[in-house]
């Protein structure tokens, strides 16, 4: 695999640093690490809080901060970038061009696999992405909208919570675990989108405490790009643009 992925990560770092982990994980091919992936990780825990910047209307600094990393990343010829901040989406129609066409929109990784699977679907997401509709602003939304269920305005705000305290490692992932099986239980989903990278990490202790206990939580119910982007890397690596019948299983 020749082409390099960037990652435009820090939003938060630990979420950005899991992703790296996830992808060689998947693709070490049999006893040889030189057979994985160049990755290039760009993480800056510096650029400013984007739920809070962006309700507040406070784009140019955000969006500059992008740029720069996004530019830096460009600059050691990487192929595709992954924006580790489902918030920071919200301004992907103002990169450059240059920038934008290498973008792998983890909106419309998730949005496709809605596509795919059908179903009903809780969006988990952070209030910045829930209330700039950034989910709903993809082209994809219109197809796949009757699938998406959003929580109500008070399980919004604790979804939003819980992610913060992941953020900066402080939430119990035991007690996240139960408050997501409830809110299942509530809105009669079959799975739950990871709409905040922070989803990440806690998809993967679940997965880690399968493997000890087959009966804990079932990590397939949740839909997360990054675990998708991390198992089918070349596919991604290799398309020229995003749609809905290029990335499939």
């Amino acid at each position: 695999m020749d082409k390099i992925l960037g990652i435009l990560g820090g939003m938060g770092p630990l979420a950005s640093a899991e992703f790296v982990k996830t992808i060689y994980e998947y693709n070490i091919a049999g006893d040889k690490e030189q057979t994985a992936p160049r990755i290039m990780l760009n993480s800056n825990p510096s650029i400013p809080d984007r739920t809070s910047f962006l309700l507040k209307g406070n784009y140019d600094l955000l969006l500059r901060n992008l740029i720069e990393s996004a530019h830096q990343l460009s600059d050691l010829q990487v192929s595709k970038i992954v924006i580790c901040c489902f918030t920071s989406h919200y301004l992907l129609p103002y990169l450059p061009s240059n920038i934008r066409e290498k973008i792998i929109s983890l909106v419309d990784v998730c949005l496709q696999e809605v596509w795919s699977c059908k179903g009903r679907h809780l969006l988990l997401c952070t209030n910045g992405t829930y209330q700039l509709k950034i989910f709903q602003s993809s082209e994809l939304w219109q197809m796949t909208a009757d699938n998406i269920i959003i929580p109500d305005e008070q399980d919004q705000n604790a979804i939003h919570n819980m992610i913060y305290q992941i953020k900066v490692n402080k939430q119990s992932f035991d007690s996240a675990t139960i408050f997501l099986k409830t809110l299942m239980n509530k809105y009669h989903v079959n799975s739950l989108i990871s709409g905040c990278t922070e989803i990440h990490l806690l998809n993967r202790y679940i997965h880690s405490q399968n493997h000890q206990n087959q009966e804990y939580f079932d990590h397939s119910i949740f839909l997360d790009p990054l675990m998708i982007i991390a198992t089918r890397l070349e596919k991604f690596l290799g398309e020229n643009s995003f749609n809905l019948t290029t990335i499939s299983a």
